[in-house]
């Protein structure tokens, strides 16, 4: 009766190899680059080793990239933030200031 040897391998060299994201696009959600790369665990994560962001300047309304625990980031022009991008309106864009009342003038002696 022969044996028969059973040879066993680590189960790395099953699993495909794991490609840290280099890059990110802004998006809603925005994507991680290169394709099929692993995103940052966390936000955290994502500051401790940031990746570039596209654009460079900061994103928009609603666009962020979503980091490995499900955790939202967005590019402000020039650092990682937790959360997503929200409207920022610039002095001289959106609705009209209020304006005061006009004063009364004083009682003509």
């Amino acid at each position: 009766m022969a044996r028969v040897r059973e040879r066993s391998y680590p189960p790395s060299i099953y699993a495909p190899p794991v490609i840290p994201a280099t890059g990110a696009t802004a998006g809603t959600p925005g994507t991680w680059t290169p394709a099929g790369s692993t995103p940052p665990a966390t936000v955290a994560a994502l500051l401790a080793d940031p990746v570039t962001a596209s654009p460079a300047t900061a994103w928009t309304t609603g666009q962020r990239v979503v980091c490995g625990d499900a955790a939202p980031a967005y590019w402000n022009g020039t650092a990682w933030v937790a959360g997503t991008a929200a409207t920022v309106e610039e002095e001289g864009e959106g609705e009209a200031p209020a304006r005061a009342a006009p004063r009364k003038r004083a009682a003509q002696q």
